[in-house]
């Protein structure tokens, strides 16, 4: 079977909000480990399709930036994200099962955060937001009809969501974005690999930043694994891990210059990532406007996370919140 995954992640530049790292995993069992990579959108076009315009009922999937529009919100990425977890048979009613689906279990980290935390008066948010309860399962019902017909699995959604208190520690401790991003990264090639590394699968990491080497940081993440060069180029990056004797797991990862594009798992991590912490981010909103009302809601990017932190910053002290927990590290 053709065991197919892409990673990418949603919040790496924000001042505010948590980093969200995604993974999706599909599986197409019809199709032999060393098949050419198949394109999942052909294969799922009864169902899905890139553009938002070129729905006519389906679901569209994408860079979750395509998806999230002002006309519409969360409406693309939600429809998206809740059919795609509908394959794995439970379709999350809350923010708080969203995030054990995605094995993110948080309740025990919030303490530091209230603008997180769930209380009597400020439950985690039901789902879906964005769209109605009919519309999700009409479109869940569609997607899964269409990928058991065609013979697509999905083999597990997955997120990491680094918060701030925890995203700020390990800034500081490596002096590299970059680095606590990979970290997380690698944590899903580790799932993969444990999970699939049998089936020798395929995965497709989006790639961030110019670098184009990633052999000495792949062989420092799996050190008892051998890491072979298959390609540095500007746009592509490709690795074969195997182990040995006998080379019984195997996985190939590459990193690609907008892997979403072309790699319908990767487009679905992208849309679980950004989904993940638009759903945070709107505690987070909710939070500090109820405090304050006042204060226009963020996105948490560079200007306008600025132009919140200023002015919310004479009314931290009164809530007892340092920025410094508040505001991520450069």
């Amino acid at each position: 079977m053709f065991v197919y995954a892409g990673i990418d992640e949603a919040g790496y530049g924000p001042l505010l909000g948590p980093l969200v790292v995604g993974r999706s995993v599909f599986v197409v069992p019809a199709l032999a480990p060393d098949a050419p990579t198949p394109d999942l959108w052909r294969r799922l076009s009864k169902a899905v399709c890139k553009r938002i315009s070129d729905r006519a009922g389906r679901i569209a999937v994408n860079d979750s930036k395509k998806l999230k529009t002002k006309a519409s919100g969360l409406r693309h990425l939600e429809m998206g994200c809740l059919a795609f977890s509908g394959l794995l048979g439970d379709r999350p009613e809350t923010l708080d099962r969203w995030l054990d689906l995605l094995g993110e279990s948080t309740h025990h980290t919030l303490a530091d955060l209230p603008w997180y935390q769930p209380t009597d008066d400020r439950p985690w948010q039901p789902l879906p937001t964005a769209n109605t309860d009919g519309e999700a399962a009409i479109a869940g019902s569609m997607l899964s009809s269409c990928a058991q017909r065609i013979g697509v699995q999905l083999g597990g959604l997955g997120a990491a969501v680094v918060f701030e208190d925890r995203f700020n520690h390990m800034v500081a401790a490596t002096r590299s974005k970059a680095s606590v991003s990979f970290t997380f990264v690698a944590g899903h090639l580790l799932h993969v690999w444990e999970h699939f590394g049998q089936h020798h699968p395929t995965v497709v990491v989006d790639r961030q930043g110019g670098r184009t080497r990633y052999r000495d940081v792949l062989a420092q993440s799996f050190p008892d694994i051998q890491v072979d060069v298959i390609e540095e180029t500007p746009t592509r990056s490709a690795y074969e891990l195997s182990d040995s004797p006998g080379h019984a797991r195997s996985m190939k990862v590459s990193f690609q210059v907008d892997a979403e594009e072309a790699n319908l798992p990767v487009a679905l991590a992208s849309m679980v990532s950004k989904y993940t912490r638009e759903l945070l981010m709107a505690r987070l909103n909710g939070y500090f406007t109820s405090r304050v009302p006042e204060l226009a809601p963020t996105a948490g990017y560079a200007k306008d996370g600025k132009r919140f932190l200023q002015e919310l910053a004479p009314h931290l002290p009164q809530m007892g919140v340092n920025e410094a927990q508040l505001r991520r590290r450069a």
